[in-house]
């Protein structure tokens, strides 16, 4: 192999640096640098000319140590592919014909300045080449390879670092300062860890479903279980075109179907499932209200297993994509903030209660959702598009996301070099997934607008906003409170699209739409609560303060379910998880003395309000006086944070912008 083609890692090698290579191969080739051509560097000076790997010093220790502080220099590598980032910003590539390799210099003592062009966050300095050429480049202008080669560097004592070779099979150890370095990306744990963190979740959820379910015994029209028991009555005996239509064999008026195709075409799924093992609960017409033992553990498994084929998979993904790409993750965390992560992804204890207490299926639009988040992160765009496409067709709520999928992968759109083309091919497969989805339906417009009509049913609303504002004025005033509060999150993911600003545009859109929408129902707060899990290692009081007031807000509607008990024990889980050792390390921050004061005054009052709706009953004249307090004092608190969010998205540094020139769709 030649001198130029080994680059620096040789010579690392050779003289005991500490030095970590990761390789791949550029898509496409670019040609080199001319040599004598000038570039800025991080720091805002010009790189001198081109060298090759044979060309002088350009630099020495006493230049290094001006430059970077006293102490050594760690050499670390980072994969071509992807980025070195601060923050998950990623740095510009040379790419080559015979690949790439990307090497950073990185102060290791503590007390080295750190300069960037603006105020960004790109490393101090990196040497980089083709593998396959001869030119290599600095990126700063008193290091080159040849001065890494010649070995122009001391160890922290300042004497010259002896020359030891190691066998070329061995491969080098990663630094051991490494782990403390922000581009540093942590190793996904074993797996085994991932499977006893899923085996515990799917555990819980077995514990929750043993409980009662929404309408258990409560006739004539029961409740959600009811609803989907028969909605797989209903696709199962039915054609297509019946299933929104008001016919003899289908009342409307009794649990009538009003989810997108996709949903419908799950509970047909579920009920040939159920038909080929229990009939009479899934016959037409007599099945209504029908309750076994029998009839509830296939009802509940349908449940599980949807949640294990589909949310599951998608939070593995989404922590893995989290960790390789370096969202927000400062990679101090290691391990246990890997293991930390997924257990907050797969025990929302709003998620488990809803659908494995009260009883729906939020775990597939939830986990499509999730797998299209990942597939952004990971450059996948096409792939999100559709997985969110199928999401919204699952169930319509989560169009509570797409302000937020829309900015972003238009801001990422325009930062590329065919910003229509682009655009073009995300639409494209958006309106080919709806098409697919909704084909039996489109023969004809009135079959269409019948599925159409049984999604937005805007007379559903209170009967004191009826009284005071007609339909058409209160569907104006909520659209027009709902866009201009995730207007402001959606600019700035179209100006400064990043990993980081997407998941938090993700929460203050789905957090938007449950203040302000038109028909808001107290299980909505599962779509904000996702992103805020997302969240919980660079946010860990945010997903804690918003995870409780969610529960908080579900409080009622637990009660009429009778599932006070697995309240109580999902909420302790969620406190002893989130106060377990490890995790995000800015658990440990303290909270301003203004916001403590604020959030010890609403958790004494949610404590007080817990008693007073189980122990006194509210006055006859106002008998949701207690419903309409615990509304109030999380409304409040949702409010607070969604100011914060809001601020925190605007206001994230340099480091976590533009990945929108990485690679075309």
């Amino acid at each position: 192999m030649s001198r130029a083609r080994a680059g620096p890692y040789a010579a690392v090698q050779a003289h005991g640096l500490r030095c970590w290579p990761k390789y791949g191969t550029g898509k496409r080739a670019v040609p080199a640098r001319p040599k004598g051509r000038a570039r800025a560097s991080p720091f805002g000076q010009q790189c001198s000319k081109q060298q090759s790997a044979h060309a002088g010093p350009r630099g020495s220790v006493e230049a290094a140590e001006e430059e970077f502080g006293a102490g050594g220099l760690a050499v670390i590598g980072a994969r071509s592919g992807g980025s070195c980032s601060r923050g998950g910003r990623p740095i510009r590539r040379r790419r080559g014909s015979g690949g790439t390799q990307i090497w950073w210099l990185r102060s290791s003592a503590g007390g080295g300045r750190e300069r960037s062009r603006g105020g960004g966050g790109e490393c101090p300095g990196c040497v980089r080449g083709l593998v396959g050429g001869e030119a290599w480049g600095c990126r700063i202008s008193r290091y080159t390879s040849a001065s890494v080669a010649r070995g122009d560097f001391a160890n922290n004592q300042g004497e010259p670092m002896a020359k030891t070779k190691k066998p070329r099979s061995s491969a080098p150890d990663p630094p051991a300062g490494a782990a403390h370095l922000p581009w540093h990306h942590p190793p996904a744990p074993p797996v085994s860890t991932a499977l006893l963190i899923s085996l515990a979740a799917l555990l819980l959820r077995v514990l929750v479903s043993v409980g009662p379910y929404s309408g258990q015994g409560v006739a004539p029209k029961f409740g959600d279980y009811e609803a989907q028991r028969h909605w797989m009555e209903l696709t199962l005996h039915l054609p297509s075109s019946d299933w929104y239509r008001n016919t003899s064999a289908n009342d409307l008026a009794y649990w009538g179907l009003d989810y997108p195709p996709l949903s419908a075409y799950q509970s047909r799924l579920h009920g040939l499932l159920l038909n080929a093992s229990l009939p009479d609960a899934v016959a037409l017409r007599s099945s209504r209200g029908f309750e076994s033992p029998e009839s509830k553990l296939l009802m509940r498994w349908t449940v599980l297993s949807s949640d294990l084929m589909v949310f599951f998979p998608a939070a593995l993904w989404f922590v893995w994509v989290y960790f390789k790409c370096g969202v927000g993750g400062t990679g101090e965390e290691g391990m246990s903030g890997w293991t930390w992560l997924l257990a907050s992804c797969l025990i929302n204890p709003c998620l488990v209660l809803i659908d494995h207490g009260h009883f729906q299926y939020n775990c597939i639009s939830l986990g499509l959702t999730l797998g299209a988040i990942a597939g952004v992160l990971s450059g996948n765009e096409l792939v999100a598009a559709a997985l969110f496409s199928l999401s919204i067709n699952h169930k319509q709520m989560s169009l509570y996301f797409a302000p937020a999928f829309f900015g972003h992968l238009l801001g990422k759109c325009i930062k590329r070099k065919y910003p229509i083309v682009e655009v073009m091919k995300l639409g494209f497969v958006v309106l080919g997934t709806f098409a697919l989805v909704w084909w039996p339906f489109l023969h004809s417009y009135e079959a269409a607008m019948q599925v159409i009509s049984r999604l937005a049913p805007f007379e559903r609303v209170l009967i004191k906003w009826k009284r005071l504002f007609a339909i058409k004025p209160l569907k104006l005033m909520s659209l027009s409170a709902t866009i201009l509060a995730f207007l402001p999150s959606l600019v700035q993911q179209v100006r400064s699209p990043s990993n980081l600003g997407f998941l938090y545009s993700l929460l203050n859109s789905s957090i938007s739409f449950y203040l302000f929408s038109y028909q808001v129902h107290e299980k909505s707060i599962l779509l904000p609560l996702l992103p805020a899990s997302l969240l919980a290692l660079q946010e860990p009081h945010l997903y804690g303060w918003l995870m409780y007031f969610g529960l908080f807000s579900m409080y009622p509607l637990i009660c009429r379910d009778h599932l006070l008990l697995q309240y109580i024990a999902v909420l302790g889980l969620f406190i002893l998880i989130y106060y377990s050792p490890g995790g995000s390390s800015k658990k440990g921050v303290s909270i301003p003395s203004g916001a403590k004061a604020v959030l010890s005054l609403a958790l004494l009052c949610s404590l007080l309000l817990k008693v007073l709706y189980l122990q006194i009953e509210p006055p006859k004249r106002y008998p949701f006086l207690f419903d309409a307090l615990i509304m109030f004092i999380c409304f409040s608190q949702f409010v607070i944070l969604t100011l914060y969010t809001n601020y925190k998205q605007w206001m994230l540094n340099s480091h976590s912008r533009s990945v929108g020139r990485k690679k075309d769709l």
